[in-house]
């Protein structure tokens, strides 16, 4: 379908928003935490087959969209645990990660 087709193709971090408790992050970490994420981008090559890259390593993923929802999840071959990539919000694919020092919301753009 079209939302596929629009999917198809090299996502890179556009940009790195935190909702952390202030009291315990300093900007350091954040600026931190940013820059971490920023290594991690991904290709989604074909209606099923997606590539992450992070830390200069390279994992093939299978993918599926939930229409309903349009999340975007994933598992590696050979793993029963299915990771929920993103919602695509066009023309950005949005991840929220929840850690111990709170909210990390990374936003994706196509290249």
């Amino acid at each position: 379908s079209s939302t596929e087709n629009k999917l198809t193709g090299v996502w890179k971090v556009q940009d790195v928003k935190t909702d952390f408790n202030e009291t315990t992050a300093t900007p350091q970490m954040l600026q931190q935490v940013a820059e971490i994420q920023k290594q991690t981008y991904f290709k989604i090559k074909n209606d099923s087959v997606m590539v992450i890259i992070s830390n200069n390593k390279t994992y093939e993923a299978v993918w599926t969209f939930d229409k309903s929802t349009n999340v975007i999840n994933h598992h590696f071959k050979g793993d029963a645990d299915t990771h929920k990539l993103g919602t695509f919000i066009d023309p950005n694919i949005v991840t929220e990660s929840k850690t111990q020092l709170g909210i990390i919301t990374t936003i994706y753009a196509k290249e």
